[in-house]
């Protein structure tokens, strides 16, 4: 019985630790849009990426939002926070954001491409242009009117 009880007390330690984490982080305050554009400055590129995504919300992006990320996103150098800026203003469905989606579409790195890809498709959902299930083609918009053929695959 004493052996038994010896196995047991790490697995208890360790459902102890588990549940003490959980809570931790359960408790955690949610952020407020000002928050997440004041987290825009972090040095920490991972901050400022999850900054960007805790702006775009099912119900949007909060009109207080946007001229931040628009600024942040013309002097941001890091792709993987400029797609998540990007893939936000396209959620926001504000007329600005659209050249800035143009402008990604063509690029030469394919995580970018994506990126924008999903950019626009929030954008014209947000604009009633698609619906909000509909996906775009295979390769989309490549082929069609105003843009160049599809591109090779890296």
């Amino acid at each position: 019985m004493v052996h038994s009880a010896a196995v047991n007390v790490p697995r208890a330690l360790a459902i102890a630790f588990v549940s003490v984490l959980t809570l931790t982080g359960a408790c955690r305050e949610p952020k407020t849009p000002a928050d997440s554009i004041a987290t825009l400055d972090s040095p920490d590129p991972d901050e400022r990426q999850r900054a960007a995504d805790d702006l775009r919300t099912e119900s949007g992006v909060a009109p207080e939002a946007i001229r931040p990320l628009m600024d942040h996103y013309g002097r941001e150098a890091v792709p993987k926070v400029r797609g998540a800026i990007l893939i936000t203003l396209g959620r926001s469905g504000v007329p600005e954001a659209k050249p800035l989606i143009d402008q990604a579409i063509p690029a030469p790195d394919r995580d970018m491409r994506r990126w924008a890809g999903r950019a626009l498709k929030y954008w014209m959902v947000a604009n009633h242009q698609m619906a909000e299930g509909a996906e775009l083609p295979d390769g989309w918009p490549y082929g069609t009117p105003g843009f160049p053929p599809k591109l090779p695959e890296n």
